[in-house]
């Protein structure tokens, strides 16, 4: 991270000027924020079922301002994961960056959150019940190294552009290779969305590429929306190629309460000399539930997720659970 402090210097000066005519009554000032994640479920597969209370997810952070436009957060992250074919509890500093934001044109260095996974977590609106299939599929790491910015050009459209090493918040062995990243937020018409993303790592040959194009509608009557994804040479293996699909929608039958469902489909390339695609994920996926809040910030909802793997060999995967979400 080189570029970092050439970076905070930069922003140093960019303020400096208007430090002396800073309105005397700002502060400086932090609070702290955190996240709850917890389920109970009951999954059936093969004729066995087995049943579990999980905290998949909980995190707790501050975010402090220095002045106006400088900011800076720390947030850690613990969540499960499998090793060894156990699932665990792990933590992570999942955050840790300093931000320049004057309300147009923002800078943030450090441990930062991948845009496109905020925004699709943002358009799903679902992230307690499951990961956008960008991310659970591994084509994006959720947060890395590096640097980002975001600023508008118009009325409707926000562009944002980011190098980070490319390996995630839990690698950060350096191997001098970058991940380049850009993705834009158009904005034609009230109630309507359309992303577009790209991103490029390794070298020439056997270089990973990654493209998301999404459009959704959010509306008082129904959401709904529609994404694309692909990765080619991933991992940057040539010919290791996969691509995705997502339909989503959430109809409200209450003031307090919604329906919702999403359906994914994974398909990956057959590799040269095998007999079946590379990607032990292939296959469609099934998200659909009752989403209630009963105050805010506080999200309860029963529901139901199956996984219809592509292969023949593999059986079906059908979960009934009770997802609970809190932040504060």
């Amino acid at each position: 991270m080189k570029i970092l402090p050439a970076v905070v210097a930069i922003l140093t000066l960019m303020t400096a000027p208007s430090a002396a005519q800073e309105n005397n009554e700002f502060k400086p000032s932090g609070k702290f924020f955190g996240l709850l994640f917890a389920n109970y479920h009951t999954s059936f597969s093969g004729g066995d079922n087995v049943s579990a209370f999980e905290v998949t997810r909980s995190y707790f952070g501050y975010d402090f301002s220095f002045s106006k436009e400088i900011s800076s957060r720390v947030m850690y992250d613990g969540t499960t994961e499998v090793i060894n074919g156990k699932t665990i509890y792990s933590g992570y500093l999942r955050n840790a960056y300093l931000q320049y934001d004057n309300g147009r044109f923002l800078v943030r260095g450090g441990l930062i959150g991948m845009e496109q996974i905020s925004m699709m977590e943002k358009i799903w609106s679902y992230r307690f019940i499951t990961k956008p299939p960008i991310d659970y599929s591994g084509m994006i790491m959720p947060a890395d190294l590096g640097l980002m910015t975001k600023f508008p050009a118009g009325e409707m459209v926000t562009f944002d552009l980011a190098v980070t090493n490319g390996r995630g918040f839990k690698d950060v062995t350096p191997n001098g290779t970058y991940r380049l990243s850009a993705g834009f937020t158009l904005i034609p018409a009230d109630n309507m969305l359309i992303r577009g993303f790209y991103d490029m790592m390794g070298p020439a040959g056997r270089m990973q590429r990654t493209a998301s194009i999404v459009a959704a509608w959010t509306g008082q009557r129904f959401n709904a929306g529609a994404e694309y994804l692909r990765q080619d040479n991933a991992s940057m293996f040539e010919g290791q190629d996969y691509s995705g699909i997502s339909l989503f929608a959430s109809v409200p039958v209450a003031e307090k309460v919604k329906l919702f469902a999403r359906w994914d489909r994974i398909m990956s390339a057959t590799m040269e000399g095998a007999e079946d695609p590379w990607n032990n994920r292939d296959g469609s996926y099934i998200f659909t539930g009752i989403d209630i809040s009963p105050v805010k910030n506080v999200r309860i909802s029963p529901n139901f997720t199956g996984y219809l793997p592509a292969g023949s060999g593999s059986d079906n995967i059908s979960t009934i659970g009770l997802n609970i979400m809190a932040k504060f």
